[in-house]
Order: structure tokens, then C-alpha cells, then sequence
């Protein structure tokens, strides 16, 4: 009997059912239809295929969802259907093959029933698995950012509290040597004084900055980034001085381009300051500019402690501190190069990095170029 090899019918299913050109399942229901249709077959045949496409068709069964009670509701509808136009004896011979069509197809049903239920909880389990395993990764990744969190918080704090510590004390000490009418130490110590509230006051604007969302509103205007990166420079010779490095600016060309002077002030300003802090004493720091068919470009070049590729592909994160640059100033708060890229970004242009570790650093900055104006033609009299 048919029933026998029904164990092969979920491993055939999906080929079978396009040889026999059953309906598939994604189809609109034509149960009754299909049923009455392969029953038909079977009382003018009882071929064993008959058989087997109803097999099949009960596979149609469970993914519609029909129970048992359901299937014999529609082997009823469907042997009227079938059994139209049959004389009394055909019919009576129909009877009875109808009852063993039914139980092939009720045997057929339980057998993938069971296999379609387990596939189902294989499925299910596998779906619950990948639900838990991604809460804990939810987990894992809040208690992260928590712990980046106040690890960034403990670092402005610190930050922070040095130089108001630094600056409180040296007014009590200026305030003490005019108790004591120690004029002489006054412009040592409110020099020291001044010094760190200007740290201060620096740190305070790069936070501000980092706090801001989007780009920050700019006036773009024509001007030439070559004069601007001049000012930079003449800006940071003082603190190349004094840590006894060559501050040299090369191969300046006219660089016209379209942006925010104070903005790349601010931009050339902290990677200089960058390239002073993190090369050492009988270093070189270098400026250049030019241009190029679409943009004007400045590069500020160092001979510093450079990075690692790691520490590159990170470097403009915000509060993210190099450890490269831990070593070499232990202060900071990792918003410099952050906050120069938004204002780079929001000229249209690319800030990006190339650098050696033990060997230095190339900043680049890419401006979209200014484009001229055609000169003004005046209007011959007539």
C-alpha cells in the first residue's frame, strides 16, 4: 500500500509538487478543488500517483492550518464533487474507494504532521536562541556605553579641575606675596594664573563644541587658505619655540577656496597645536598648501610619536585619546580632532590621516576651491 513509503514524501515535497503541478502553498486555498480533482483520478484509475498526490496535498492541509475533523469535511464535499455524473454503480465502487483514499491521505498527514511540527520547534528554538543571544548582546553593549560614559564624565572632570586647581592656587600665592609685599613674584604667578584659565577656557569651548548636533552654522565667503594657515603658524611659533622645534612653512601656493575663516583658523590652529604637543624636543613641524583641478589643500606634517593603524582608524572619534598621545601628555580630552573634522565636513571638504607610528603624522585638508569670477566688462558708449 501507498502508506508505506509515505517517510519519503517531506523529503520529495517541493519537487513533487512542481512535477504534478499541485497548487503551491502561497496560493489562494483551492483545497475541495484540488482534492476532488486528484480523487477524481483516483476512481477512474486507482493509480498509485492518485495516492501520492494526495500525500502531497495534505502537506497543503497542514500549512493551511486544517485539522483532522477539517480534512474529512473536505473529503465529504469534495467525493460529491467527484462522484457528479457517476451511475448508481460506479458510485457504489467509489464509495468504498473513496474510504481508502481518505486513509491514505489521513496516514500521509499524520506522518508530516509530525515532521512539519518538528520543524517548526527546530525553527522556534532557533529564533528564541537568536532573540537571547541578541539581549545579551543589548546587555553587553549598555554596560559598555555605561562604563565609556563614566569614563569620559571622570576624564572632564579631571580635566577640568586641574587648571582651576592650578589657577585657585596661584591667586592665593599672588595674594599671599602682597600680604607680604613680594611684588616681585606677582607676574609669575598671575602669569600661571592666567595660563590656566585659558586652559580652561579651551577645554569649556571644545566641550561646547562636541555638545553641539549637526554641522554649526558658518559664513562661507572667498578667501585663501594659504594666508590663513600663514596666521596659524605665526600663532604656534611661540609654543614651537619654546619646546624647541622647527616650525617651517613650505611650498605655499595661493589656495582660494570658500569657507569660514575663523572656523579653519580654529581647524589649522589645533593641528598645529597637535603637531607641537606630541613631536619632541629638535623636531620639525611642516605647513603646505596648494591646489589641485578640485580643491585647495593644507597638510601639517610632523616628525612626532605617530600612530598605529588601530589608533588611526579611531583617531577622530569624540574623547577618544591615542595612546600614543597618553604617553606623551597625559592630559586632554580627545575633542580636538573631532571638532576639527565637523567644521571641515561643514565646508564640504575631507580631513584625513596618514601616519607611522614612532615616525610622525600627515593631516590633510581638503577645501572645495573658490572659482573666479570673470572679470567685469564695462559697456563701450555708443
Amino acid at each position: 500500500m501507498w502508506h508505506a513509503s509515505c517517510q519519503g514524501v517531506t523529503v520529495q515535497h517541493a519537487e513533487a509538487m512542481t512535477a504534478l503541478d499541485l497548487p503551491a502553498a502561497s496560493d489562494p486555498p483551492t483545497s475541495v478543488a484540488s482534492y476532488a480533482d486528484i480523487l477524481g483520478t483516483y476512481f477512474s484509475s486507482r493509480a498509485e500517483e492518485a495516492l501520492y498526490r494526495a500525500s502531497l496535498l495534505s502537506q497543503r492541509f497542514i500549512e493551511e492550518g486544517l485539522g483532522p475533523e477539517e480534512i474529512i469535511a473536505v473529503h465529504a464535499e469534495a467525493v460529491e464533487i467527484a462522484m457528479a455524473g457517476l451511475n448508481y454503480r460506479e458510485r457504489a465502487r467509489a464509495s468504498t474507494d473513496a474510504l481508502q483514499f481518505l486513509l491514505e491521505t489521513m496516514i500521509a498527514y499524520g506522518v508530516q504532521y509530525r515532521t512539519y511540527v518538528d520543524l517548526r520547534l527546530r525553527q522556534r528554538e532557533h529564533e528564541t536562541e537568536a532573540r537571547l543571544a541578541l539581549e545579551r548582546q543589548r546587555v553587553v553593549d549598555a554596560e559598555q556605553s555605561e562604563h565609556e560614559k563614566q569614563a569620559i564624565l571622570a576624564t572632564i572632570s579631571h580635566e577640568l579641575r586641574t587648571p582651576i586647581t592650578a589657577a585657585i592656587g596661584n591667586i592665593d600665592l599672588a595674594q599671599r606675596s602682597v600680604a607680604r609685599e613680594q611684588y616681585d613674584r606677582l607676574p609669575r604667578q598671575l602669569t600661571a594664573a592666567r595660563d590656566a584659565m585659558g586652559r580652561l577656557s579651551r577645554l569649556t569651548d571644545d566641550l561646547i563644541g562636541a555638545s553641539r548636533d549637526g554641522l554649526p552654522s558658518l559664513t562661507f565667503v572667498p578667501l585663501a587658505a594659504d594666508e590663513i594657515v600663514r596666521k596659524a603658524c605665526a600663532w604656534a611659533e611661540p609654543s614651537a619655540d619654546e619646546k624647541g622645534l622647527t616650525l617651517v612653512v613650505t611650498e605655499i601656493a595661493a589656495c582660494p577656496v570658500v569657507g569660514d575663516a575663523d572656523a579653519l583658523l580654529a581647524v589649522f590652529g589645533n593641528l598645529l597645536s597637535n603637531a607641537i604637543r606630541y613631536t619632541p624636543k629638535g623636531g620639525r613641524v611642516e605647513a603646505r598648501c596648494g591646489m589641485d583641478d578640485t580643491s585647495g589643500w593644507c597638510a601639517i606634517t610632523d616628525t612626532g610619536v605617530g600612530m598605529t593603524p588601530e589608533t588611526v582608524a579611531r583617531i577622530f572619534e569624540k574623547f577618544y585619546r591615542a595612546p600614543e598621545a597618553s604617553q606623551a601628555e597625559p592630559g586632554g580630552l580627545g575633542l580636538g580632532l573631532s571638532i576639527a573634522q565637523r567644521l571641515v565636513v561643514a565646508h564640504g571638504g575631507h580631513l584625513s590621516v596618514e601616519s607611522t607610528h614612532g615616525q610622525g603624522s600627515t593631516f590633510l585638508v581638503r577645501l572645495p576651491r573658490a572659482i573666479p569670477r570673470p572679470p567685469e566688462q564695462s559697456e563701450e558708449p555708443g
